[in-house]
C-alpha cells in the first residue's frame, strides 16, 4: 500500500542536525565567537579556553557546532587556516587518548588507531598544526567522562601544551562542555584558572522558548499542514516538563511523525505524540493504577476514552466530567459531584497519569486536561483491566 509520508526531510529532526540559526541561544553565540573572535582578527597571536555549561537538551552541544561551523566559514571567507573539531569524550569512554587519535584522524584520516601514547599523539597534533599553518578549537563534550577517567592532567596538559611553545605561533584552543559545573571542582586551581575566565552557562529553555523551536524544525521536516500549532503547543508542554529539554521535544517531533507514517495518516495527532512519549519515557504502571480509588479509576477511564476519540491534544474539565459521568452510568456507579471530581482530578495530575494547567483567554479561564505520556488506548485497556480486577 502505497503512502505519502507527513515528512518531506527527517534529517533536520537527527541529534547531529546543525540548524542554521539557534533560536534563543543567539547572546550565547555571540559571546562565544567574540571569545575567538582573535582566530580571525590577530591569528596566531594567542590560544583560548572556554567552558559551556547546561543540562540535557540545553543547547550546548548545537551552540559549539554552530560556532565551530561559522568559525570555519568566516576564516575561509578571510583566507585565514581555521578548524573546529569536535569529540564527544563519553563516546570515545573517557580517554584522552582516543579523544586526541578522533582529532587527529580528522586532520589526517590514515593516521594509525594505536602504538601511541597520549602524550605522543598530543605531540603529533601540535605538529600537524604546524604542517598545515593551522589553528584549530577543539570541542570536548561531555568533558565530564575525560575528567573522571583521566583527573586534571588531561585537561592540564591540553590548556598548557601552548606555553611550552612561547615563541612559536599559537595554534590551539580548547571549549569544554559539560552538563554540570562541579565536573571542575576536582581540577586543581592552575588547570581551573585557566577555564574559569570564560564561562558560558545554558539556562533551561521555557515553554515558549521551545514552541518556537519546535515550530522552525517542523517547517523544515513536515509536509504543510501535517502538524498543527496547537500539537506543537502539546509537545513543547511535554519538553518544558522534562526541564526545558529541546531534545526531547525534538525526539517527540520525529518519533510521533513515523507513528503517523505507521497509521497511514496524513496529520500527526496527539495519539501520536502520546504513543512516542511513551516510547521515550516511562509511564504510569498497573502498580499505580491499584494505589487509585474505583471512583479515580473511572475518572481516568473517562479521561481516556474521551482522548481515544479526540484528535484535540486537550480538554475541557466540563468535557472530562461527562466522560466521568459516562464511565460511572456503564460500570453501575453512581457519578459523585464536581468538588469530588475537582479532587479526583488533583489525584491523577499527583500521579502523573494527567495533566492540568490553566488556559486565560478572552472567554475567562478554564481548565486544560491532558493525556501526557501515555496512548489513550493503552491507559483505557490498563485501566480496564485493573477495574476488572476489583
Amino acid at each position: 500500500m502505497s503512502q505519502r509520508s507527513v515528512f518531506v526531510d527527517d534529517t533536520v529532526l537527527d541529534i547531529n542536525h546543525i540548524p542554521p540559526r539557534l533560536l534563543h541561544r543567539e547572546p550565547e553565540l555571540r559571546f562565544l565567537n567574540n571569545i575567538f573572535r582573535f582566530i580571525i582578527d590577530t591569528p596566531y597571536e594567542m590560544s583560548q579556553r572556554a567552558v559551556i555549561i547546561g543540562g540535557v537538551g540545553s543547547g550546548k552541544t548545537a551552540l559549539a557546532q554552530r560556532f565551530g561551523r561559522d568559525l570555519e566559514e568566516e576564516a575561509k571567507r578571510r583566507r585565514v587556516k581555521a578548524k573546529y573539531i569536535h569529540v564527544n569524550c563519553r563516546e570515545v569512554r573517557g580517554s584522552l587518548f582516543m579523544a586526541l587519535n578522533r582529532a587527529v584522524r580528522r586532520l589526517r584520516p590514515n593516521f594509525p588507531d594505536r602504538g601511541f601514547s597520549a602524550d605522543e599523539l598530543l605531540a603529533t597534533l601540535m605538529r600537524i598544526l604546524d604542517e598545515d599553518d593551522l589553528q584549530l578549537v577543539l570541542g570536548l563534550d561531555e568533558v565530564d567522562a575525560l575528567i573522571e577517567k583521566e583527573g586534571g592532567d588531561a585537561i592540564y596538559n591540553l590548556s598548557r601544551v601552548q606555553e611550552e611553545r612561547l615563541e612559536g605561533p599559537r595554534r590551539l584552543s580548547i571549549i569544554c562542555i559539560s552538563k554540570d559545573a562541579e565536573a571542575f571542582q576536582g581540577l586543581d586551581r592552575s588547570t581551573l584558572s585557566t577555564l574559569q575566565r570564560n564561562i558560558i552557562r545554558m539556562s533551561e529553555y521555557t515553554q515558549p522558548q521551545l514552541v518556537d523551536i519546535l515550530l522552525s524544525r517542523a517547517e523544515a521536516a513536515y509536509r504543510p499542514g501535517a502538524v498543527s500549532e496547537e500539537l506543537i503547543g502539546f509537545m513543547a508542554d511535554l519538553a518544558a516538563s522534562e526541564s526545558g529539554d529541546a531534545r526531547y521535544g525534538i525526539d517527540l517531533l520525529l518519533t510521533a511523525g513515523r507513528y503517523a507514517d505507521t497509521d497511514y495518516s496524513q496529520e500527526v495527532h496527539p495519539e501520536h505524540v502520546r504513543k512516542a512519549a511513551s516510547t521515550l519515557f516511562s509511564v504510569i504502571s498497573p502498580g499505580d493504577l491499584r494505589q487509585l480509588s474505583r471512583h479515580e479509576l473511572l475518572a481516568l477511564l473517562g479521561i481516556a476514552r474521551h482522548f481515544r476519540h479526540s484528535t484535540e491534544p486537550h480538554a475541557t474539565t466540563g468535557e472530562a466530567e461527562l466522560a466521568y459521568q459516562v464511565a460511572c452510568e456503564e460500570a453501575g456507579e453512581q457519578p459523585r459531584g464536581h468538588t469530588q471530581y475537582w479532587k479526583y482530578l488533583n489525584r491523577l495530575s499527583a500521579l502523573d497519569a494527567v495533566s492540568t494547567k490553566l488556559d486565560t483567554s478572552e472567554r475567562g479561564r478554564t481548565q486544560l486536561i491532558s493525556l501526557m505520556k501515555i496512548p489513550a488506548e493503552s491507559l483505557e485497556q490498563e485501566v480496564t483491566r485493573v477495574l476488572e480486577e476489583g
